[in-house]
């Protein structure tokens, strides 16, 4: 049973951490966002950038537009 609430408990914590560029108005707040949290070993930032370019949420206002996942009909 203890093992079972940990493992809930260690899951939760995980994607608390995790965004999503849904989460940012623009790009410079995701691109600070994903910054510092990989600068200093944090969790839930490859999210943003999926294209492993190093700048998070292209697609964004105010990011360069490439590379943007196609909008679902």
């Amino acid at each position: 049973m203890k093992f079972l609430l940990i493992l809930v408990l260690g899951f939760t914590s995980i994607q608390v951490y995790a965004k999503k560029c849904a989460d940012f108005s623009t790009q410079q707040q995701a691109q600070k966002w994903y910054e510092q949290r990989k600068k200093s070993g944090q969790t839930g930032w490859k999210s943003l950038d999926r294209d492993g370019d190093g700048q998070a949420c292209d697609c964004l206002p105010g990011g360069n537009g490439k590379k943007c996942p196609k909008k679902k009909k």
